[in-house]
């Protein structure tokens, strides 16, 4: 739906200057508040259809998208995830376990992908995310156990996830840069933090159990 900015310069470029030609021709004949009236309205018709080329396309998409069918509700709306990670930092042993509880939450409108289920996801633990060492009040080392959409996606969507073991992940959200993400290899988080991460035991994805029942 890319518009050609240029052609539609000179459309309008040369309607407004056949209806500036065409005042200045009938000048005389026009009484001077008709005028103003023809300004006017050749004005507001402008910017009208200005607005028109410009939101119009949207619109459609818009309606289009909430026209198309919903997806049938999933089977499986709630489900559990329990992990446990072990690791090192400073030389001591550290075995973290939580849960990771998903939970449908509607249907989403994406303009790439039409509708597609919504979910949401928290630890049992109360925590944000499984942090590995605060290094400041905006910077953190923490690893990333994966989404509700990996978990759950299971009629269809193919959500795929590629665990980051025994990576982990810098987050930084400090004025200057807003909210970062970045990965810290092993190495680094070995050699810059002190830290190693030993084992990685996650619940596998409903999609994954369903094929181990078969």
């Amino acid at each position: 739906m890319a518009l050609d900015f240029s052609k539609l310069g000179i459309f309008f470029i040369t309607v407004l200057a056949f209806s500036i030609w065409v005042l200045i021709m009938n000048w005389k004949k026009i009484k001077l508040k008709r005028l103003f009236v023809y300004s006017f309205v050749i004005a507001l018709s402008m910017m009208l259809i200005i607005i028109g080329l410009f939101t119009l396309p949207w619109i459609a998409l818009y309606a289009g998208l909430h026209l198309l069918p919903a997806p049938p509700r999933p089977e499986i709306i709630y489900d559990e995830f329990p992990f446990r990670l072990e690791y090192e930092i400073n030389g001591q042993r550290v075995v973290l376990k939580d849960t990771l509880i998903c939970e449908y939450d509607g249907i989403g409108i994406n303009t790439g992908s039409g509708k597609y289920f919504k979910w949401k996801e928290h630890l049992a633990s109360g925590n944000e995310r499984v942090t590995l060492l605060k290094i400041s009040n905006t910077q953190e080392i923490y690893y990333r156990v994966g989404h509700a959409r990996y978990y759950m996606g299971v009629q269809g969507e193919g959500i795929g996830y590629i665990h980051s073991f025994p990576d982990a992940s810098l987050l930084d959200t400090s004025e200057n840069v807003g909210y970062y993400e970045s990965t810290v290899t092993a190495e680094e988080l070995f050699n810059k933090y002190n830290i190693e991460l030993i084992s990685w035991d996650y619940t596998e994805p409903i999609s994954q159990k369903r094929r181990e029942k078969k």
